[in-house]
């Protein structure tokens, strides 16, 4: 059980605004686009994928992808870039209630962080 006092994300605690620019993936394909950063995957109806793009065009950037709602046992949520491998392979399923997976570009591979 959490105890302690939740901090905004830009530090000083207080009244800061947060670097998550959320969306939300209902079916298909998401592909992170623009200044979108972050995912909620609703899973409810049907398996989603989530789309990474080219590793090497976006050296640092980390990106939150979030199982929100549905049977993720039946409906996972499968990462995949369009560039460079994800943890050294071509796709990672994420298959935990409400998990929470944060991926990093290295320059040249997509690493979770």
């Amino acid at each position: 059980m959490f105890r302690g006092n939740w901090r905004s994300a830009s530090g000083g605690g207080g009244g800061g605004t947060s670097d998550l620019v959320w969306a939300t993936a209902t079916a298909g394909t998401f592909t992170f686009t623009g200044t979108t950063n972050a995912v909620k995957g609703d899973v409810s109806s049907t398996a989603i994928t989530v789309q990474l793009p080219l590793a090497s065009s976006f050296a640092g950037k980390i990106y939150t992808i979030k199982h929100t709602l549905g049977p993720i046992l039946t409906n996972p949520i499968t990462i995949t870039s369009s560039g460079g491998s994800i943890d050294g392979l071509a796709t990672i399923v994420v298959s935990q209630t409400k998990s929470t997976t944060r991926i990093c570009s290295d320059g040249t591979d997509w690493q979770i962080i």
